[in-house]
């Protein structure tokens, strides 16, 4: 039974079913908890906002820290109760497997997001209150769990960790020998604004970013050429940073969708019995579409230029006077390209949906690559061509 239990909520927190309507709602209640706290936060922090005058006020933002902090200790003590349910973590000791959970990043942020506010309530705190309330907009990065484009970015950072630290090490060595060639040529001339090496690298920094604050500037003749010399490195150097990122960036969405389009593809009853290669080939030439209810996705008298197949949601065929409604693992517009023909019925989605699209062209090179495929797709197109053709003998 607990074991039971466990699974569930591992599937609830970090199973990632978007189809499952229980963690749908537990996301959309932490997203938006998440969300209200970084607002609070920020309310805080105004003046009169939270007085001694207005004791309501004050209490309102006690509960409703109070009821955060036990809904995020809830969710990070659960995560780390099903940690022994994720797949990495197969056939290690229950104690081992939490350790490891907890030293993962997001766990890491989850404990971070909820400590503070422990420390301060039982007195242990080395900060007062207003140092809290800024601690606590860390709660922010837990958004990331939920949100693909920071997953990708943070898997780029981590990707890309030694080409982009050797850039670092790069600005890192501009920054000393600018600041330190600014100092010889200024520090005559402006003591005060060039006093040392360590002051002179604001400006450098400043100078390196192109940003040009206005507040250093050089007034020699050597100090402007160097100034100059450093601009010039300095958007070299960031656009070399910026390559390395963009670059990185592309490949891992690419990734990504890869992944995706290979989970529905195999979600496909004629590909299951595919080997491994055949299936990264036909995810290679899907195209992932995800569309809302009540979308159009295909209409009567249209050019056929692709078939699709269901992965997630359902779908209703307009036939007249049944309508026919296609669910995961279905496919259809395969009638029209095998034979040539316009569409005959239109597609409109009942719910959100994911489908994969295939062109045309690549449509019938997989037909005459893989021939269990085409019998397949085959003889479900002509029974459907017949029903059409004949919808009395239905």
């Amino acid at each position: 039974m607990a074991e039971r239990l466990r699974r569930r909520v591992y599937t609830i927190l970090e199973g990632w079913d978007s189809s499952d309507p229980v963690a749908r709602v537990v996301d959309g209640c932490l997203l938006t908890l998440i969300g209200l706290n970084v607002v609070v936060i920020a309310l805080e922090t105004m003046p009169g906002i939270v007085s001694a005058d207005a004791p309501g006020d004050e209490a309102f933002f006690l509960w409703f820290e109070v009821f955060s902090v036990a809904v995020f200790s809830v969710e990070y003590v659960a995560r780390l109760w099903v940690a022994v349910e994720a797949p990495e973590m197969a056939g290690l000791r229950a104690l081992r497997a939490r350790l490891k959970a907890g030293l993962k990043p997001m766990l890491i942020v989850d404990l971070l997001a909820i400590l503070p506010s422990y420390l301060f309530f039982f007195g242990l705190a080395p900060f007062d209150l207003r140092f809290l309330r800024v601690v606590r907009v860390l709660r922010i990065l837990k958004l990331t769990r939920y949100s693909p484009a920071l997953q990708t970015i943070a898997a780029v950072i981590y990707k890309e960790r030694t080409s982009m630290l050797s850039a670092l090490v790069v600005v890192v060595i501009m920054l000393v020998l600018s600041s330190s060639l600014i100092y010889l040529a200024e520090h005559e001339a402006q003591p005060d604004k060039f006093s040392s090496i360590p002051a002179s690298m604001w400006w450098a920094m400043e100078t390196l970013t192109t940003v040009g604050y206005g507040d250093l500037t050089p007034v020699t003749p050597a100090g402007k050429i160097i100034g100059s010399i450093v601009m010039l490195t300095g958007i070299g150097l960031f656009v070399l940073w910026t390559g390395i990122f963009a670059s990185s960036f592309v490949e891992e969405l690419r990734t990504r969708e890869f992944k995706v389009t290979w989970n529905m593809v195999t979600k496909v009853p004629q590909f299951t019995d595919l080997p491994a290669e055949d299936v990264a080939e036909i995810a290679a030439k899907m195209r992932p579409l995800v569309v809302p209810p009540r979308y159009t996705i295909v209409r009567t008298g249209e050019t056929a230029t692709a078939m699709f197949f269901v992965a997630e949601g359902e779908v209703e065929v307009e036939i007249f006077p049944n309508p026919v409604v296609l669910g995961p693992g279905d496919f259809f517009g395969e009638v029209a390209l095998l034979h040539d023909t316009e569409r005959r019925n239109s597609v409109i989605a009942l719910t959100e949906c994911r489908l994969m699209m295939l062109e045309a062209d690549d449509f019938r090179t997989l037909l005459q690559k893989h021939e269990s495929v085409r019998h397949a797709i085959e003889a479900i197109a002509t029974e459907r061509k017949n029903a059409l053709d004949n919808p009395n003998g239905r």
